[in-house]
């Protein structure tokens, strides 16, 4: 059988941050941890791919192609 969960050094390693880091955003509640006995922290793989994919940049093109559309709507409103 195997676990779906992971633990806190485990997850350091998956998001590629320090132990010590982790422990912060523990601290914080940046990211969801479940503690069946109060003590030990375990990790959804699941939650981490969603906390690192939670602030995506957009690409100079696609910035682009708002902007574009943007001003295509804006000048199709003034006539």
């Amino acid at each position: 059988m195997q676990r779906k969960l992971l633990t806190s050094k485990e997850a350091a390693q998956y998001l590629g941050i320090s132990l010590s880091f982790l422990r912060k955003m523990m601290m914080n509640r940046v990211i969801p941890m479940y503690k069946p006995n109060g003590k030990l922290c375990y990790f959804d793989p699941a939650d981490l791919d969603a906390y690192l994919t939670s602030v995506r940049i957009s690409s100079q093109d696609e910035i682009r192609e708002r902007a574009n559309d943007y001003l295509h709507k804006k000048s199709k409103h003034a006539l």
